[in-house]
């Protein structure tokens, strides 16, 4: 880590902030030629924060951080896939339950 003025970090970090500002604006308003999934959300999202950050950290000299913070972006994107298909496969066995419940013919 470099020790850079303080108003070079506080420059830095703004104009990291307001690339994140920027991209998140876009892809709020942005016409989407088809629905956009919750995960594709997730995604665009947290990849506009990282793009943010890892500008205020790069402008620094700091390539680590923002390394780390993906990979671990990452494992959390993983989770969040993982836990919507496992509430998917659940709801799926509740309805099959109800189902079975209302007729006898479905058992």
């Amino acid at each position: 880590m470099t020790f850079e003025p303080i108003s070079w970090q506080i420059g830095t970090a703004a104009a990291g902030a307001v690339l994140t500002v920027l991209l998140l604006a876009v892809g709020h308003w942005f016409p989407w030629p088809y629905p956009i999934t919750r995960i594709c959300r997730y995604i665009y999202g947290t990849s506009f924060i990282l793009f943010g950050f890892s500008l205020w950290r790069g402008l620094n000299g700091d390539w680590i951080t923002p390394a780390g913070l993906l990979s671990i972006s990452i494992a959390g994107g993983f989770t969040v896939i993982l836990a919507h298909k496992i509430d998917k496969y659940f709801l799926e066995l509740r309805k099959a339950k109800k189902a079975t419940a209302a007729d006898d013919e479905l058992d």
